[in-house]
C-alpha cells in the first residue's frame, strides 16, 4: 500500500496510508493529513489514484505552492521516493513498487567555486546533539535484515535523513580509488527527467567533505539566501566515516527555501555521516557472516532449483548468442532464455528472482515458461506487451506473490526493429557499431504490482549489424573489497571501445573480464548473468 511518511510537530516519525481515491493535505481539520502552520493553506494539495492505480499529486491553488523534489509543480505523477513540500513540512511518498534507480553525478556543477557564506566543522570535532537528534540518529538504522545490502541501508537512511532535516533532495556516495571519484549508492530527486532540467549541485561544496573530512552548510543566515546562485539555495554535506577513514559523503539540500539549514542541523549531519559509515560497514559484515554460517547450505539448495529452471542457450543461422554466468556468494536467481519464432525473429528473456528464495525462483521459472509458451502459441506477434499485461494480472491475484524483475527484448530482422519491455531489470544495451552504444532505458512496473496496469512496448530501429547485451543487476551493482560498485559507467566505457564491437562471445567475455578485474580476489554477492546476441 502506498503511504506518506513525515515527521510531526513533536519530532515523531508518522505514516499515513493512501487507501482511498483522494487524499487531501492542508491546515483544515477536515483534511486527511493536517499541518497546523501558517505556510500551509486550508486545502493545500491533493493526491488522487487513477483507474490505472497510479498516484497523481495536484496543488489546490495554495498560497505558498507545492514542491516535489524541490521543483514547483501544479500536477505530477508520483512513482515512489518523492519528497513533497507542503507549506513548512516535507513528506515522503512511499510506493509499494520497488524502484531506486541509481543516480549518476551529472547534477554536479563543473566549477570549483565554493558557495558563498559556507560554514565548516571538522567531522572529528566534538558534536553537540540534542536528545531528539540522538533519537533521530537511532532511527537511521531502521530494522535492517540480515542480508540487507549497503545500497539498501543507504537508501533507507537517506530517506529518513531527508525527513529529519526537512530537506527535499539528496544522495549518498562512496569514494572511489581516484582522488575525485565518487560512486552513488542512493539518491532522492537528483535524476534528470527526460528532456527536463535539474538544478545542479556545487561540486566544490561536496568534494570539500571527502577531501578535508568536514561537514558544512551554506548559507549561515536567512539574509544570505541567494536564489540566483545557480545551485540549490541551501544545502548540507558531511563525510561518511568508518573506523576513522573517510569512505564517502552524504548530501541534502533545498532547491528553493525561505530559511537556511541551522547550525544544529549541520551538527546532526556530521553525526549522521559517522552513523551511516558504521551502518554500511555492519551491513557488509552481516552479509559475509550470514554466508559463512547458514547461508552456504541454503544457497546450494537454491542453486539446484535455479539449474532446473535455467535453459541452455544456443545460436541460430541468423543470430549469434553467447552467455556468461558468475554465481553470487549470497543470492541467486538469474534466468535467461532466447526464444526463436523463426529464422528472422527471436525474443531475449531475462528474469531475476534473486533474494526471493525458492518462491522467487519458482515464480521466475513459471514466468519464463509462460512467456515462451505465449510466444510460440502466437508466432505472428513479437510484441510482449499483451503477455506482460496478462502475466501481471495473474501474479497480482496470486497469494504469496513475489516481485521478480523481468525484461523481454524482441528482434525482428525483417522489419529492422527491436522492441523491449523492462519490468524492473537492468536496462538492455544495444551496440549499433564500433563506439556507438544505446541504453534501452524505459522502465515499467514490476509484474504483479498493479493488476490493471497496461504495458506498452518501446520500439527502436535496428541496423543490419548490431550487438544486444542483456545483463542482470548483479553486473553493475557488484562491489569490490573496498565497497565500490562496478557501476554503469565502467560497463558503458568497456562497450564504447571501438575494439569491443566483435563477436557476441567476445562481447560477453569482455564484460566478464571487466567484472573479474573489478572484483580482484572477491566474489560477487549476487548472480551475474550476461546474454549477448549479435548479427553481422
Amino acid at each position: 500500500m502506498a503511504q506518506l511518511r513525515y515527521v510531526d510537530d513533536a519530532g515523531r516519525l508518522q505514516t499515513a496510508n493512501l487507501a482511498g481515491e483522494a487524499f487531501v493535505i492542508g491546515r483544515a481539520v477536515t483534511c486527511h493529513l493536517v499541518f497546523d502552520d501558517e505556510l500551509t493553506s486550508r486545502e493545500h494539495a491533493r493526491i488522487e489514484r487513477d483507474a490505472d492505480g497510479r498516484f497523481h499529486l495536484r496543488d489546490l491553488g495554495s498560497r505558498n505552492k507545492t514542491y516535489v523534489n524541490g521543483q514547483l509543480i501544479n500536477e505530477t505523477l508520483l512513482t515512489g521516493g518523492e519528497m513533497i513540500r507542503v507549506g513548512g513540512h516535507v513528506v515522503e511518498f512511499v510506493s509499494d513498487t520497488p524502484g531506486g534507480t541509481l543516480a549518476t553525478l551529472d547534477f554536479l556543477t563543473p566549477d570549483r567555486t565554493e558557495p558563498a557564506h559556507a560554514e565548516w566543522i571538522k567531522v572529528k570535532a566534538p558534536l553537540s546533539l540534542t536528545v531528539g537528534q540522538l533519537e533521530q540518529l537511532a532511527r537511521l538504522s531502521g530494522a535492517p535484515g540480515v542480508t540487507s545490502r549497503p545500497v539498501d541501508i543507504a537508501d533507507l537512511a537517506l530517506a529518513q535523513l531527508l525527513l529529519d532535516l526537512q530537506a527535499e533532495r539528496g544522495f549518498v556516495a562512496l569514494r572511489g580509488e581516484a582522488k575525485m571519484e565518487l560512486h552513488p549508492l542512493a539518491q532522492r530527486g537528483l535524476l534528470r527527467a527526460p528532456g527536463g532540467s535539474l538544478m545542479p549541485v556545487s561540486q566544490a561544496f561536496i568534494f570539500a567533505a571527502v577531501l578535508q573530512g568536514v561537514a558544512g552548510r551554506y548559507p549561515q543566515t536567512t539574509a544570505q539566501l541567494d536564489a540566483k546562485s545557480g545551485y540549490a539555495v541551501t544545502a548540507l554535506v558531511a563525510a561518511i566515516t568508518s573506523a576513522g577513514n573517510i569512505v564517502g559523503l552524504v548530501y541534502v539540500d533545498r532547491p528553493e527555501a525561505r530559511k537556511p539549514f541551522s547550525a544544529a542541523a549541520m551538527q546532526y549531519m556530521a553525526a549522521a555521516g559517522a552513523q551511516l559509515g558504521t551502518l554500511l560497514a555492519d551491513a557488509s559484515r552481516r552479509l559475509a557472516q550470514s554466508a559463512g554460517r547458514e547461508g552456504t547450505a541454503w544457497l546450494a539448495t537454491l542453486r539446484q532449483v535455479q539449474r532446473a529452471f535455467m535453459p541452455a542457450l544456443s545460436s541460430s543461422d541468423s543470430f549469434e548468442v553467447a552467455s556468461r554466468f558468475r554465481p553470487g556468494a549470497l543470492r541467486c536467481g538469474d534466468l535467461g532464455d532466447v526464444v526463436y519464432l523463426d529464422e528472422r525473429r527471436c525474443m531475449v528473456v531475462m528474469i531475476d528472482g534473486g533474494g526471493q528464495g525458492v518462491a522467487g525462483l519458482a515464480q521466475g521459472g513459471a514466468m519464463r515458461a509462460a512467456i515462451r509458451a505465449a510466444l510460440l502459441a502466437d508466432e505472428e506477434s513479437l510484441d510482449p506487451a499483451h503477455i506482460f499485461t496478462a502475466l501481471s494480472r495473474s501474479i497480482a491475484g496470486t497469494p504469496g506473490r513475489q516481485l521478480v524483475c523481468c525484461t523481454c527484448v524482441g528482434i525482428d530482422l525483417g522489419a529492422g526493429k527491436l522492441g523491449y519491455l523492462n519490468a524492473g531489470g537492468a536496462p538492455p544495451l544495444l551496440m549499433t557499431g564500433p563506439g556507438r552504444l544505446v541504453t534501452l532505458d524505459q522502465p515499467a512496473l514490476l509484474l504483479g504490482v498493479d493488476a490493471d496496469f497496461a504495458y506498452s512496448t518501446t520500439w527502436v530501429d535496428l541496423p543490419e549489424s548490431f550487438r544486444l547485451i542483456c545483463h542482470s543487476d548483479g553486473l553493475h551493482e557488484t562491489t569490490n573489497a573496498a565497497g565500490e560498485a562496478l557501476g554503469d559507467q565502467r560497463v558503458h566505457e568497456a562497450l564504447l571501445d571501438p575494439a569491443a564491437f566483435a563477436t557476441a562471445d567476445t562481447v560477453a567475455e569482455r564484460l566478464l573480464q571487466l567484472l573479474g578485474t573489478h572484483l580482484g580476489q572477491a566474489e560477487p554477492n549476487d548472480d551475474v548473468l550476461i546474454v549477448a546476441v549479435g548479427r553481422g
